[in-house]
């Protein structure tokens, strides 16, 4: 069996609390709802100690999924100031418009920041475009909304103010 310390808890803790503050603002922001509230948190104590957190958020276009990865070793995050999340968008738009530019125009915005996956929409799927994008994110910075912002705006062509 696997011991872990009760402080590593309170870490886990105090990071899926603010992180879930940001979710929140993020969701208020771009009227999304957040599935069932909460993030799903699983955690794993073999081989290293880590927290999943996933939320599945919803919107008119479609959803935006997003999955951070905590890694603790000796009561602190390996990274104090980041993890790794990993988001999904599965959105619809409108199948007269330019995708192809739209997809340069997200590319040119997101480059040298994030890993970026263009994901091929099943046959038949016209309107629909699926995006990966992975990347080190620091809480309070704002990218993850900023990111958000940028790809819903660019795909629906509802761009919010900064």
């Amino acid at each position: 069996m696997y011991a872990v310390k009760p402080d590593v808890f309170q870490v886990v803790s105090d990071c899926a609390h603010r992180f879930q503050e940001e979710i929140e603002q993020l969701a208020g922001r771009h009227t999304l709802t957040i599935e069932r509230g909460f993030p799903a948190l699983e955690l794993q104590v073999h081989p290293q100690f880590q927290a999943l957190l996933e939320y599945t958020l919803w919107g008119e276009a479609g959803l935006v999924a997003i999955h951070g990865k905590l890694n603790v070793r000796d009561d602190v995050l390996t990274q104090t100031d980041s993890f790794s999340i990993m988001m999904k968008f599965s959105l619809s738009h409108d199948p007269a418009l330019d995708m192809e530019a739209k997809k340069q125009r997200i590319e040119e915005i997101l480059y040298g920041e994030v890993d970026l996956f263009w994901n091929i929409p099943p046959a038949g799927h016209i309107g629909h475009v699926e995006l990966t994008i992975r990347f080190m994110y620091q809480p309070g910075s704002g990218r993850l909304s900023e990111y958000v912002r940028s790809v819903l705006g660019i795909v629906t062509g509802k761009m919010l103010a900064a």
